[in-house]
């Protein structure tokens, strides 16, 4: 059966997309067999993966039943994915009017479940329909934050969210835990927030990664590879694995520590 993930803030610019593709990666890295599942509009993740959008089977198809989970995978060198598409945007109302919708996602991968050991859904920065299906497939989510005030602000409604979730749609989710991204140790703030971060978990109902990401201009410079074209007109796709072109760097350290942390909370 595969654990299926889903990163997941209503807030922008924390790193979402970021946490879901290289905890896809470091997984696949150790041995996993991993599908990733791109649900934000702006699908920032289906580009860094090399997927095609144009005349290929996307989130969008499968959610409205156009084809099936394994017609929409895609094989690339990061791994296999369902691409994102800019189309979730403009068919957000569609979706929201069909009957059981927080559960269409869940219900189109069951044929999927014996087929890989993780699946990693990055979602919409809001809390709209595509979120909730992620959350309602879920067996377990991840929030990236950034070192900022308002980040924890913001935590709380997202709890909630994900709580009324698990009341009404998914008594099995848990929340693995909230890792905390672009760290810098030098600077008081982010140390302040890192310390007080477990409290704040403690009195909310989440458990604080032990690991942070720290700031690396390497994960720019993976995500910047550009893709190539042979001597005979063939696009080649570049790979722009951060393990396998900055394997050195902070933030693959940290990636690789972090994923040996939701490996543990998950085998408990």
């Amino acid at each position: 059966m595969a654990i299926k993930i889903a990163v997941a803030n209503q807030k922008g610019g924390v790193g979402k997309t970021t946490t879901a593709v290289n905890l896809a990666d470091a997984l696949r890295h150790f041995n996993y067999k991993v599908l990733f599942i791109d649900l934000d509009p702006q699908h920032n993740s289906t580009s860094t993966y090399g997927a095609v959008i144009e005349d290929e089977n996307t989130i969008v198809d499968l959610l409205k039943k156009d084809c099936t989970a394994k017609e929409a995978i895609q094989t690339t060198p990061l791994g296999d994915i369902i691409a994102g598409d800019g189309l979730l945007a403009t068919e957000e109302n569609y979706f929201n009017s069909q009957k059981a919708r927080e559960r269409i996602l869940k219900s189109r991968l069951k044929e999927l479940e014996d087929d890989y050991d993780f699946i990693i859904m990055d979602t919409p920065p809001n809390l709209g329909i595509y979120m909730i299906n992620a959350l309602t497939a879920a067996d377990g989510c991840i929030i990236p934050i950034k070192a900022e005030q308002y980040a924890i602000d913001g935590l709380g409604l997202l709890i909630e969210t994900i709580n009324e979730v698990i009341d009404l749609l998914n008594e099995n989710l848990k929340i693995y835990g909230v890792l905390m991204t672009s760290y810098d140790a030098r600077n008081g703030l982010d140390v302040g927030i890192k310390e007080a971060l477990p409290e704040v978990g403690e009195a909310r109902g989440f458990k604080a990664f032990d690991t942070q990401i720290r700031i690396s201009q390497d994960v720019k410079k993976a995500q910047a590879i550009r893709d190539s074209v042979d001597e005979d007109g063939n696009l080649i796709v570049a790979n722009r694995s951060l393990f396998e072109n900055f394997k050195a760097s902070n933030a693959a350290v940290d990636y690789v520590n972090f994923t040996k942390e939701v490996l543990e909370v998950i085998n408990g």
